[in-house]
């Protein structure tokens, strides 16, 4: 298993098949901060298929009080290999790569499902659960690095 950089186009089919499958058209799987400077895209790879992504940039939120502040977003892993900690890998190297740079805090909003993923890393919650348009309920979470 290794964890490596790609291009925001390698990440479209997993974010498709797992995050938004109710978007018509593959390659419309983009974010508006894909091709921005600050934006990293990591996947985890397994004998060399890709079967994890995320999605790293810096961006504020009010609701934690740093300066230095990532922001994950896009995080992904194939059903197909869940369980074999590759989602975990990806989140620890980005971490890891977040500290060399300096940055102060990590933070995502995660899917309910995923609540329990990130607080096994390390991950805290802030505030009520809120729903996402189209997508479900989401829990702000945060972590400091």
């Amino acid at each position: 298993m290794t964890v490596r950089t790609i291009s925001p186009e390698e990440t479209r089919a997993l974010r498709h098949k797992v995050l938004w499958p109710h978007i018509p058209l593959m390659n419309d799987c983009i974010i508006d901060i894909d091709h921005r400077e600050d934006a990293i895209h990591l996947g985890t790879f397994i004998d060399e298929r890709l079967v994890a992504i995320g999605t790293f940039f810096s961006m504020p939120s009010p609701k934690i009080n740093f300066q230095r502040q990532y922001r994950l977003r896009a995080m992904a892993s194939d059903p197909e290999f869940r369980g074999r900690h590759a989602a975990r890998e990806l989140v620890l190297y980005g971490i890891q790569m977040l500290r060399d740079k300096h940055v102060e805090v990590l933070w995502c909003d995660a899917r309910i499902k995923a609540v329990s993923f990130y607080s096994s890393i390390g991950f805290q919650k802030i505030d009520a659960i809120y729903e996402v348009p189209m997508i479900g309920p989401h829990q702000f979470m945060w972590i400091e690095l």
